[in-house]
């Protein structure tokens, strides 16, 4: 039981310090959409194997953040 408190406790202190609450969310909108491609993208065959797929989404999403950051209110913006 007072692992749980202790977990709550820490759920309670998100977002770490310097990170707003729609900054956060933005960012985890951001990844889940990468993920949603991702996924989509293995389901039709578009990469040779899991793992050519992940290199590549590595790169689109460092393509990505040059271009885009998530704004105060949690919206991903182009800079």
């Amino acid at each position: 039981m007072k692992a749980e408190s202790n977990f709550t406790i820490e759920r309670r202190s998100m977002p770490p310090s310097g990170f707003s609450k729609p900054a956060v969310k933005g960012a985890l909108q951001f990844i889940l959409a990468c993920y949603q491609d991702l996924l989509e993208e293995v389901r039709v065959g578009k990469h040779k194997n899991y793992k050519a797929a992940i290199k590549y989404e590595i790169k689109q999403i460092k393509k990505a953040l040059g271009k885009v950051h998530i704004d105060r209110k949690g919206n991903l913006v182009e800079r």
